[in-house]
């Protein structure tokens, strides 16, 4: 009879062995179905590892094809996204892409005073929301959208595992998206009006 803790351990062993063999598939996959954003498609990836860690958990030794089930899972997971996204009725302005509009010079192409204003008063806000997160997650977030490092390059740098790497992005997005909500849907009702 094996020991409970012996057979977690197996199953954690099993479950991040194939994970790594199938996750470059699994990430064009999701660049794919993320219509080609590859930020998108790591943050999809990384949701998808979370669930399937769980999900693998709960139904271990009852999974045929492993790969079929991940692919199947990946999928799922890409399209609610997609309808999670297209279901918010007041959709907060997508960090990444403005923070990479800003650096590009592309915020406005209006060159008035109130919309500098605007903008200054935009990073500004943004920039206090990221210098709140916890240290830990601060640091990877930066490295991954201010510097351009890969998921696999910041765990190397920060002597991570790449999971947790994930985890810590998902969790950055998750809390900017919240603070910064109030004062996107505010100023869209504002701008509305």
């Amino acid at each position: 009879m094996s020991n409970p803790s012996d057979l977690a351990v197996e199953i954690q062993s099993e479950f991040w062995q194939q994970w790594q063999q199938y996750r470059d598939y699994l990430y064009r996959c999701c660049v794919k179905w993320m219509d080609g954003n590859p930020i998108d498609a790591e943050d999809a990836l990384s949701r998808a590892m979370l669930k399937a860690w769980e999900k693998t958990q709960k139904f271990a030794g009852k999974i045929a094809n492993f790969k079929a089930w991940l692919t199947t899972l990946v999928r799922n997971l890409c399209v609610d996204i997609h309808r999670e996204r297209s279901r918010r009725a007041n959709r907060v302005e997508d960090i990444e892409v403005y923070i990479f509009a800003e650096e590009q010079g592309r915020v406005s192409v209006e060159n008035t005073p109130d919309i500098k204003l605007d903008n200054s008063e935009r990073q500004m806000i943004i920039r206090r929301a990221i210098d709140n997160l916890p240290t830990r997650m601060r640091e990877t977030f930066i490295l991954h959208f201010y510097q351009d490092l890969t998921y696999l390059e910041i765990a190397q740098r920060q002597n991570i595992t790449y999971q947790n790497v994930c985890k810590r992005i998902s969790q950055a997005r998750k809390i900017l998206q919240q603070e910064l909500r109030v004062y996107f849907i505010g100023e869209e009702t504002h701008e509305d009006g």
